[in-house]
């Protein structure tokens, strides 16, 4: 490693959720992550300042190599190998740079009398809290291979859940862009050209032929491009507001309030909340130091501060359940389940009960939600495109009826 220092800028949140960014002097962007991560900030972004400012983000580790990863790292230890000479095969045979370089940087911590737990901790922007919580209880227990496999299998749950609701969101999307897309071609050269051939004959249009011609005319008039502007003007506006945390916590406070889209949004919070927070629990970590860890499970900030606040709660001796149910974000379903765990002693086991119900409602939302989202776009796109076609095709018998006579 090179001794030159080197000016990285970086972007971030601290453990307590709060936006923070600032540059720092290391030997390379791994050492500059390291000791951010040392100081409690998860790095989103780091880029090196150079003499022409030329930005280098650092790409993440997708979730399904660290599955991969957990998967292989349980198979290891069942069979008795070394937590290090584990890592340094997984290393060698490694696709991903990043991961290398940050498996590269466990072994050598764990060789100098790290644990594996805090080997991981070191690597905040890689590992997911839940997961540093977990391994830190198998250095305590021992279970090395029960903490990867339990981590595998939430993991390949997570990636599947993903998968899921992208699934449910992207063909109707994709089909509504191509749509419009399609439309706006025959509005802005087709009609035009149409236009011409129609002014020939001398006809008067029908009505729809002559409000596509009139929509034709505005979206290349001075008045349409400056409507366009201020459309993309107001996108990028949106764009950069939902890219602040005040944004973002707005932005995720209407997502809780819209239909169908709401239960998608609690549902898979819940399941993941109950699914990690089961396993931390089931592996022998403390209730107040897996609440922290399983709190980080939401994407929605609206969710995970009611969750916060909950947390906070169940650390000052209030119990679980009634914390959980004065947050008001879960389903009543779920607050029954974990009372009763709660009370007979068996809340992991419960939690996990949690997660499966969750995990079937979760998907039952995401396809109603598909039912309803798939017609009204398909409707949508049929009256547009049906409006352009009835305008042409009328046109044309027009015009076919002014020759005959």
């Amino acid at each position: 490693m090179s001794d030159t220092m080197v000016r990285f800028r970086y972007e971030g949140e601290t453990v307590e959720g709060e936006e923070v960014k600032g540059e720092i002097k290391a030997a390379s962007s791994l050492a500059a992550r390291n000791e951010l991560a040392l100081n409690g900030t998860r790095v989103s972004k780091l880029t090196e300042r150079k003499g022409l400012n030329v930005e280098i983000t650092k790409k993440g580790v997708p979730l399904i190599d660290i599955m991969h990863f957990c998967r292989q790292m349980a198979s290891f230890m069942r069979a008795g190998v070394p937590v290090t000479d584990a890592m340094g095969s997984l290393r060698d045979d490694c696709d991903n740079k990043e991961l290398v370089v940050v498996l590269d940087d466990m072994i050598q911590l764990i060789g100098t009398g790290s644990t594996v737990g805090d080997a991981a901790a070191r690597h905040a922007d890689v590992f997911p809290p839940y997961f540093v919580a977990i391994i830190r209880s198998a250095d305590l227990t021992g279970r090395m291979d029960r903490a990867f496999d339990e981590l595998h299998r939430y993991i390949k749950r997570d990636v599947a859940l993903r998968k899921q609701v992208r699934k449910a969101l992207i063909y109707p999307m994709i089909l509504m862009v191509v749509s419009l897309a399609v439309v706006a071609i025959i509005v802005v050269f087709v009609i035009p050209r149409f236009a011409e051939f129609f002014e020939g004959f001398g006809a008067e249009l029908p009505l729809p032929t002559r409000i596509l011609m009139a929509i034709a005319d505005f979206v290349q008039s001075t008045a349409g491009l400056i409507t366009l502007g201020v459309i993309v003007a107001l996108i990028i506006g949106f764009v950069v507001t939902i890219n602040t945390r005040k944004g973002r916590l707005w932005w995720h406070g209407v997502l809780l309030k819209m239909p169908l889209i709401n239960k998608v949004i609690v549902y898979s919070s819940t399941e993941r909340f109950a699914r990690v927070l089961g396993v931390l629990l089931d592996s022998g970590v403390p209730l107040s130091d897996a609440l922290p860890s399983a709190s980080d499970c939401s994407n929605n900030l609206v969710f995970k501060g009611r969750l916060d606040e909950a947390t906070q709660l169940v650390m000052q001796g209030s119990g679980f359940a009634e914390p959980m149910a004065e947050a008001d974000i879960f389903p009543n379903t779920m607050l029954q389940m974990i009372k009763v765990g709660e009370e007979t002693g068996e809340l992991a086991a419960q939690l996990d009960n949690v997660a499966g119900f969750f995990n079937d409602e979760l998907d039952y939302a995401v396809d109603k939600m598909t039912e309803w989202f798939e017609p009204i776009m398909i409707i949508f796109i049929g009256v547009v495109v049906g409006f352009v076609a009835l305008a042409m095709v009328s046109a044309m018998y027009g015009i076919y009826g002014q020759v005959e006579l």
